[in-house]
């Protein structure tokens, strides 16, 4: 599938009188921003507190963007007691006023973990202050302080440590870390299951979203391969649970063409629209794109069904993604 034959046919579902109008409202697709794709474990609280503003300054939040997320990189160790301790130079102060301060823009703040011992970043980038640093273990001793203490309202639970070195069962694993979350009172924070495959229908119960494919890249081809991946599973997305085709690369590089179908792509796919990119420093024709208000409406529509295929012919997809009103069952 080449840029010339992503063709995309869109219906919009909204004025039959065949079916009835949704009168529930779900959770649409959270719209933000993350830490990994620009900095990795390269973080700090100054970085974090400037991408924060910058989010507001330049009308992102006006837009619906309202999520800072805080990837790996902010771990420094365990006390005698097991209790997590921010990394001491990046982030000197802790978390709390960090998120204190984004919070203090009327924006939420995210924050990551992994499901096993050690983290993605101990493993791809050799960052040591990630082993130890997982929820297993740890997790309602880790969810009172992400939660409770430092306020956090997101979480993104990685799998490196718990796949490739513990070998745990990853149903069972991800309900242990929810039943911990819920066991706190903090049924509101939304949890994303980061794994590089569709997990399974079981993955509803636990998450508002869950990872489709390997990490996005800023490539074309990265990006091709994700809608593929995505095109045969809008069955499992809907209604306040999503399909989540990774952080977006817009503004890293990407040609305005590429741009253009990555970012329409993951909104009538209702994936969550998390910036990748610099906010302090990003193009403006990129810009302009993530601030488009008619692709936003389509990803935060509070039908929140994934667009389906309903043609295929070679290299060419047609897709309808129904809004506002649900126009039969299939998906």
């Amino acid at each position: 599938m080449n840029m010339r034959n992503l063709f995309l046919t869109l219906a919009f579902g909204l004025c039959s009188g065949v079916f009835a109008q949704n009168t529930t409202v779900f959770e649409s697709p959270i719209m933000g921003w993350s830490s990994w794709n620009t900095y990795r474990v390269h973080i700090n609280d100054t970085l974090i507190i400037r991408q924060a503003d910058a989010m507001v300054q330049k009308g992102l939040k006006e837009v619906g963007y309202s999520y800072v997320n805080i990837d790996d990189g902010f771990f420094g160790w365990r006390d005698e007691k097991g209790v997590m301790q921010t990394h001491p130079e990046r982030f000197p102060n802790g978390l709390k006023g960090v998120a204190d301060h984004i919070h203090s823009l009327g924006l939420k703040a995210g924050i990551y973990s992994d499901a096993g011992s050690n983290t993605c970043g101990s493993i791809w980038d050799k960052d040591m202050n990630g082993i130890g640093s997982g929820l297993y273990g740890h997790e309602f001793q880790d969810a009172t302080l992400y939660f409770k203490e430092w306020g956090f309202d997101f979480i993104k639970i990685d799998y490196c440590g718990a796949g490739q070195e513990l070998n745990l069962e990853e149903e069972k694993r991800y309900t242990e870390i929810r039943q911990a979350i819920d066991k706190l009172g903090c049924g509101h924070v939304s949890i994303n299951i980061c794994r590089w495959a569709f997990p399974g229908t079981w993955a509803r119960n636990l998450a508002r979203s869950w990872r489709i494919s390997a990490d996005i890249r800023p490539e074309w081809g990265s990006v091709k391969y994700i809608i593929d991946k995505n095109l045969y599973l809008s069955a499992y997305a809907g209604e306040g649970h999503y399909n989540d085709m990774d952080m977006l690369e817009i503004g890293r590089g990407l040609k305005p063409e590429e741009e253009e179908v990555h970012f329409g792509m993951w909104c009538i796919m209702s994936s969550p629209l998390l910036i990748g990119c610099d906010l302090t420093t990003i193009p403006e024709t990129s810009l302009k794109l993530l601030k488009n208000k008619e692709l936003i409406a389509l990803n935060q529509d509070p039908l929140g069904l994934q667009a389906y295929v309903v043609q295929h012919e070679n290299e060419g997809y047609v897709l309808v993604k129904d809004i506002e009103r649900k126009r039969g069952n299939v998906r």
